[in-house]
């Protein structure tokens, strides 16, 4: 070859690294997940630099060794034995070709890994057909986070253009990991946070509500024998008292038993959620309320959730705020329409002089706003309270 060619080879050698780079950059930046996201960066890198076959291992902490993650082939390859013993295999730090590269922080090449003596996979290596071999480190902040190592159906010899090149890649793929990672454990604690809060209000709401209710009931029952010898008329009226007192606990109580059990929100008929809520609403306060509902299409498992946790929001805050006689809730559910009102005639405030947070209105529209609708609360002193979500239409799935 003249040296017009080897420059022209070169050139274009160089051109296909940079689009590797190219190539992971694009991934990282459109990827949401991290195990969906390895494989595509395994065949980036092997399709744009001519490997075979690529396995990412990331660090165990718990027992400090390297495990798969990851594998990926060309199409028209096949390595079962290798990929099989390498999802079954840990290395520690400096074991095996992927040790090397953890315990150095260094790229480490492998021209022919069925000739060396450190490769432990040198049989099955040479079983499938493989000769070359690459490991690269995978850091973040200085630190080895896991390692990537690909290897080819040919010897190779080091390229040091590639090995510059993969060695950028490696910290470009060990921020996103860790990236990830801390989106993980956000959410994670997010979820968390999320259920001690639901516990907290369970507790809650079983004391304002159920306790309560039993309370009155304990006493009650404690007053019949009393009753009994000195004003044997009031027996009856005690006697309805009490039996109204315990059906409206023991509807309290399956209302709770719905939030202990999310999925029944989401699967069940949320004409009967909702008055299961309302004949909760109605024991508990003595408001006379009226429940209309049209559904005529199928709810999403979220539009389900949140009109039933609106209901329920705005009902605790009638119950505690309004004073109110009457109350009125009507939900329509169309193909092109959703519309729930919940009308009270209590005392009313002025919406303007709320506080955030306060009276659960912030939530409220949080909740319309991640189903796509409009939360509309309308309400003056002395004028009751009218509470409106909207959505014109339902959200492009």
């Amino acid at each position: 070859m003249n040296q017009t060619s080897a420059l022209e080879t070169r050139i274009f050698q160089l051109e296909r690294y940079l689009t590797t780079q190219h190539a992971i950059t694009q991934i990282i930046a459109q990827s949401s997940e991290l195990e969906s996201a390895l494989p595509c960066i395994l065949q980036a890198i092997c399709e744009t630099t001519d490997w075979d076959f690529g396995e990412v291992w990331h660090i165990n902490r718990t027992d400090n060794v390297l495990c798969c993650a990851a594998t990926w082939c060309v199409p028209t390859s096949n390595f079962p034995t290798f990929e099989k013993s390498g999802r079954g295999m840990t290395f520690e730090r400096g074991e095996g070709l992927p040790g090397r590269a953890w315990a150095t922080g260094k790229p480490a090449w492998v021209k022919n890994v069925v000739f060396d003596s450190h490769f432990m996979r040198a049989p099955i290596a040479e079983q499938d057909g493989l000769r070359g071999g690459l490991a690269i480190p995978i850091r973040t902040n200085g630190e080895v986070i896991g390692v990537m190592t690909f290897f080819s159906r040919e010897a190779r010899q080091p390229d040091r253009d590639l090995l510059r090149i993969l060695d950028t890649v490696g910290s470009q793929v060990g921020l996103f990991i860790e990236r990830k990672r801390v989106e993980q454990t956000e959410r994670e604690q997010a979820r968390r946070l999320a259920v001690l809060e639901d516990r907290q209000r369970l507790a809650q709401d079983l004391h304002d509500s159920v306790t309560q209710t039993l309370f009155s009931a304990n006493v009650i029952a404690e007053m019949l024998p009393i009753l009994w010898t000195r004003d044997p008329e009031q027996i009856k009226p005690n006697l309805d008292q009490l039996r109204e007192l315990t059906s409206g606990a023991l509807n309290e109580m399956r209302d709770l038993l719905v939030e202990l059990r999310p999925a029944t929100l989401a699967s069940g008929d949320l004409s009967e959620l909702l008055q299961k809520l309302v004949d909760a609403f109605r024991n508990r306060t003595h408001i006379q309320i009226n429940l209309s509902v049209c559904v005529t299409t199928t709810l999403t498992s979220d539009d389900q959730i949140t009109l039933y946790r609106i209901t329920q929001e705005a009902l605790n805050n009638i119950s505690k705020h309004a004073a109110a006689s009457q109350v009125s809730i009507r939900l329509i559910m169309a193909q092109d329409k959703l519309e729930l009102c919940i009308d009270d005639d209590g005392r009313g405030f002025n919406i303007h002089g709320v506080p955030n947070g306060h009276f659960g209105v912030e939530i409220m529209r949080e909740r319309a706003e991640a189903i796509g609708a409009v939360c509309n609360i309308e309400s003056s002193p002395g004028k009751g309270t009218r509470l409106k979500i909207t959505r014109l239409c339902s959200p492009v799935a």
